[in-house]
């Protein structure tokens, strides 16, 4: 049980300690959002959702997910 014990107090030490340094390559990356990949060119646009054909807006999606619509 001493071992346990002293496997705690070990880990508390290192989460008490300062963070480690930044090490290059593990930085956080501003990326950029999804756009919507229908058309040529691009549409581009933002908001999007995640389809097996890629990123689409709500125009452009695809056709089994249009909701119900009704002719004027």
């Amino acid at each position: 049980m001493s071992a346990t014990v002293s496997g705690l107090d070990a880990t508390r030490r290192l989460l008490d300690g300062p963070p480690p340094p930044t090490v290059p390559g593990q930085l956080a990356v501003d990326a950029e959002p999804p756009r919507c990949e229908h058309g040529n060119p691009r549409c581009g646009a933002v908001p999007v959702r995640p389809y097996p054909c890629g990123y689409r807006c709500a125009e452009h999606q695809p056709a089994r997910t249009h909701p119900y619509r009704t002719t004027p």
